[in-house]
């Protein structure tokens, strides 16, 4: 339940940065989506049912800030979090490469979940042109920021010692080039 909360701070805190302030300061093509390296990090360590459910809300919570229709980023949310535990079966889930692949393709399949949900459920233009844009340059980001959070992230645990076990970061240390 700690982990859970834990999780959900760092949402709401990734939230608020994604939805206000980075808009501020960075051109479209260079945001980081914050809220999906939160969101494989959770398909990749957390369980099924509280994962899905936290993946939800949110998504959820995005649409509430940030987004036009309701219950969009919910369903791409969702739908990332489930391929991204399929993904779990076949790989090894405490390598940090697999992460940073998985948020540089999870920024795609994002893309065109979007792209296809608001084709299919409401009139949104022409969408494709401006998703397509930004894609790439925004995959890149996220991926790069994954990379400098978990390297924060490797840094936090070992000053706070091995009582501060953060999932994932087992094997983060000199001897697998981090």
């Amino acid at each position: 339940m700690n982990r859970l909360l834990i999780y959900f701070g760092c949402g709401l805190v990734f939230l608020l940065l994604q939805s206000t302030l980075i808009p501020w300061l960075l051109p479209p093509y260079l945001r980081p989506n914050l809220l999906l390296i939160l969101l494989i990090y959770l398909g990749l360590n957390e369980k099924f049912r509280s994962g899905a459910l936290l993946a939800y809300l949110l998504g959820c919570l995005l649409d509430v800030f940030a987004g036009h229709f309701l219950g969009l980023y919910g369903f791409v949310f969702l739908s990332i979090f489930f391929l991204t535990r399929v993904a779990v079966r076949w790989f090894n889930t405490e390598s940090s490469l697999l992460l940073l692949t998985m948020v540089f393709w999870g920024t795609l399949v994002e893309g065109g979940l979007v792209m296809f949900a608001l084709g299919v459920f409401a009139e949104a233009g022409n969408i494709w042109n401006v998703v397509l844009t930004y894609l790439f340059p925004s995959a890149i980001t996220s991926s790069l920021v994954a990379e400098l959070i978990l390297l924060l992230l490797n840094r936090l645990q070992r000053q706070l010692g091995p009582r501060w076990n953060i999932p994932g970061l087992n094997r983060l240390d000199d001897r697998y080039g981090f």
